[in-house]
């Protein structure tokens, strides 16, 4: 606290010289500890095949179907370069605002492990295709400041097998299919200081680059993967003097910021008591809500970093660059601006359509015609709650665009209540393939218009039940849904839930 009681003095010493004491009263001097964090990111890429075979990137199908012989380390095979992944990389690096390099090459990291079947991984750890750009934070991210993070370089580099335990006891087995799939590692600058700022750049990170096809960015299977170098300083010292450890696989964005957290608490305790942080690879247990020790930290030398010998240097001319700026899709802020001004909408809900893949098209092409803010509740309520009931994306869902505007138009007519549209909605997405009407028709929603018949049914219910109809009439206004709720059930929903509370209203008024 002496740090605290210092700039407060030398506030009021300085008092009036206002430049000087806004500079010492700002809340970054006030903290008694500060947090600097880095991220490193492993985005799988959307290639049909992977990075140096012909073998398909399709990991998840069945073990060791998809390897050819250098994804199995072979000896004697060779990497061949896919264009493919050279243009998703030069589209990250654009995207993120940086630069393609004119030259890059790639190296070798050796280490030994049974997930790596050449003993060694394929990288770009000297001359990465990608250096600079950064990612603006700001109050649509859902913070209320702006934070540039800047990025350090992209590289582009080959995955692992993926190592499945507990089908035999006492053996891990190895699966290839994921060996040889093509990854971009994004490296960011120590920029970030709160784990809220490392989340929303995860999450800024994963709509750009699934915006611009470059991946999919899920990281419940693992296209995403995060690895966070977290640090900590007194609020006299210099940010970056803190030893730095590294949190390896984090796979979801709840345990990117409980992993930070537990390191930052853990970092101070241990310095508050007299101790010094190790450099060292960590791991986050979620059940006790710690970071655990994995292994002391590697450095380069460990890895044994030598130039690739099997593949050439990839040089990139400035047109082949301009012409895959050209190819990029509107980015997301400027999609967002666009959107908040040409149809009403409030920024979140632009935002949270912009995270899922393929969302704005469907929005754009929905709205047509129609009311855009009853078209986006629509998607980011009813839809999405659907795909996240179903764990699906929209792009893989069985729902139509002419689906759902039949579905809209339908509501908008009258011809189905809320409830019922919620219902044709929910057949379109296990599989339909009808129209909204031919669908309202077979399933007899038609909503019920015929007021003198919902007269005759008020009347009925009102004579069954004088108590509660007595009830109302005494100021127990709420008796209303009693009696909306008896006949919602006898019209099987067909009736609209307006249309029944006026006649009810009516009825207990003339009764």
């Amino acid at each position: 606290m002496r740090v605290l009681w210092s700039v407060r003095a030398s506030a009021r010493h300085y008092a009036n010289n206002t430049f000087i004491a806004n500079v010492l009263l700002h809340k970054r001097y006030y903290k008694p500890w500060g947090a600097t964090i880095g991220l490193e990111l492993h985005v799988q890429l959307a290639a049909a095949q992977k990075l140096f075979s012909a073998a398909s990137a399709k990991w998840d199908d069945p073990p060791n179907t998809n390897v050819d012989f250098i994804d199995a380390g072979l000896p004697g095979s060779m990497p061949r370069l896919n264009p493919e992944c050279v243009s998703l990389a030069a589209r990250a690096i654009l995207c993120l605002n940086g630069q393609v390099q004119p030259r890059s090459s790639f190296d070798r990291k050796h280490y030994f492990y049974s997930d790596q079947p050449l003993g060694y991984q394929i990288t770009q750890q000297r001359h990465p295709i990608g250096r600079g750009g950064f990612i603006e934070l700001s109050q649509a991210d859902g913070i209320d400041y702006t934070k540039r993070v800047r990025i350090h370089q992209l590289q582009l580099e080959q995955d692992t097998a993926k190592s499945v335990h507990g089908v035999y006891p006492g053996y891990i087995l190895t699966d290839l299919n994921r060996a040889g799939v093509a990854l971009v590692e994004i490296v960011s600058e120590p920029d970030m200081e709160t784990a809220t700022e490392a989340v929303y750049f995860v999450r800024k990170m994963q709509t750009l680059l699934r915006h611009t096809g470059v991946s999919s960015c899920n990281m419940e299977d693992g296209s995403l993967r995060c690895d966070v170098n977290v640090s900590v300083y007194r609020g006299d010292e210099d940010r970056l003097s803190g030893t730095r450890c590294e949190l390896k696989n984090l796979n979801s964005l709840k345990t990117i910021r409980g992993a930070i957290e537990a390191e930052v608490s853990r970092q101070i305790e241990l310095i508050s008591a007299g101790h010094r942080v190790k450099q060292e690879t960590r791991g986050f247990d979620a059940h006790s809500g710690k970071t655990v020790l994995a292994r002391s930290k590697e450095t380069a030398p460990d890895y044994r970093y030598m130039p690739e010998p099997d593949l050439p240097a990839v040089h990139i001319s400035k047109d082949w660059v301009e012409h895959i700026r050209s190819s990029l899709p509107e980015l997301p802020e400027a999609t967002l601006s666009r959107m908040t001004r040409q149809y009403g909408l409030l920024p979140e809900d632009v935002t949270t359509m912009l995270g899922e893949p393929g969302c704005i098209t469907f929005f754009e092409l929905a709205a047509k015609g129609r009311d855009p803010k009853r078209v986006a509740a629509w998607i980011t309520s009813e839809i999405f709650g659907q795909l996240s009931y179903r764990a699906q994306r929209l792009n893989d869902s069985t729902l139509t665009v002419q689906q759902f505007t039949g579905l809209l138009d339908a509501l908008a007519s009258n011809a189905v209540t809320s409830g019922q549209a919620k219902l044709l909605l929910i057949e379109f997405m296990d599989g339909d393939k009808r129209t909204a009407d031919e669908l309202i028709q077979a399933r007899g929603w038609e909503v019920m218009s015929d007021l003198g018949r919902l007269q005759d049914l008020a009347t009925q219910l009102l004579g069954k039940h004088p108590k509660e109809a007595a009830e109302y009439k005494a100021g127990h206004k709420r008796r209303l849904n009693f009696f909306v709720a008896k006949i919602m059930a006898a019209t099987k929903g067909q009736a609209r839930p307006q249309d029944v509370s006026r006649v009810l209203k009516e009825c207990l008024d003339e009764k």
